[in-house]
């Protein structure tokens, strides 16, 4: 055997399970992509040092709808959406500036992407995460009992 012969890659990252969790936001940047402008944010989670994901991304405000969504429906999502980004950061409403954002702590939810359910990701502020284990047929449970479903928040 020669030198290194049969290493094998070892992750030392720990990837975070679905939930809640309080996260400090240690760079944030705008970047361009196919899609137009983003801004990807890294962060710090607490008590989870070396994790994954740890990295989420905001796309800029569409300026079409998307899928099934008209224009208007995609543009209120997306204020929404950044209204509680920005309150649960405590940054100030339509603060775009993310040099603003670094060492701001808010509470972020890690849920399962909707398309590809191995792997997880970010949702910058604390909600339910979405549910993405498909139901069997629905039966005459009460309404309460049924989960909501979170929309893709940033990612489109």
């Amino acid at each position: 055997m020669g030198f290194g012969n049969g290493f094998k890659h070892e992750d030392s990252s720990e990837m975070l399970e679905v939930g809640n969790y309080t996260a400090k936001i240690v760079k944030a940047e705008i970047k361009s992509g196919s899609y137009g402008d983003y801004i990807q944010a890294e962060v710090e989670v607490k008590d989870h040092p070396n994790c994954n994901p740890h990295i989420f991304l905001l796309n800029d405000r569409p300026e079409q709808g998307y899928g099934s969504m008209t224009t208007e429906q995609a543009q209120k999502m997306w204020d929404r959406n950044m209204t509680l980004f920005f309150a649960n950061f405590g940054i100030p409403e339509g603060d775009f500036e993310p040099a603003h954002w670094i060492g701001k702590v808010g509470e972020i939810t890690v849920q399962q992407q909707r398309k590809n359910t191995q792997y997880n990701e970010i949702v910058p502020y604390k909600t339910k995460p979405r549910n993405t284990v498909k139901k069997a047929a629905e039966t005459s449970a009460p309404a309460e009992s049924k989960s909501e479903e979170v929309p893709d928040n940033f990612i489109f």
